[in-house]
């Protein structure tokens, strides 16, 4: 597991509703569990309703619920597409 940082941003059809570097991300891909970290292979996978997790660079762990959508992972850049966006802080 990487601890170098790469960027994320999800986005709703509202705007982007995160944008910022993290460490690790692990979203609820259709077959299921999906884990990202810095220089991940790229790939596009559909995402189910569920629980998203990331891990800020100074360690802390930030969560939220997406109601399905996709996600894009390129150049050490993760985008998240999902109808919605529910932060859990």
């Amino acid at each position: 597991m990487s601890t170098k940082p790469f960027q994320l941003t999800i986005a709703t059809p509202e705007g982007v509703v995160f944008d910022g570097r993290v460490t690790s991300l692990i979203v609820p891909a259709a077959e299921g569990s999906l884990g990202v970290w810095a220089n991940h292979a790229p790939l596009v996978a559909t995402l189910r309703e569920g629980r998203l997790t990331y891990r800020a660079p100074d360690g802390a762990e930030r969560t939220g619920t997406v109601s399905g959508g996709t996600v894009e992972v390129l150049k050490n850049h993760a985008t998240i597409l999902t109808p919605q966006w529910e932060s859990a802080a």
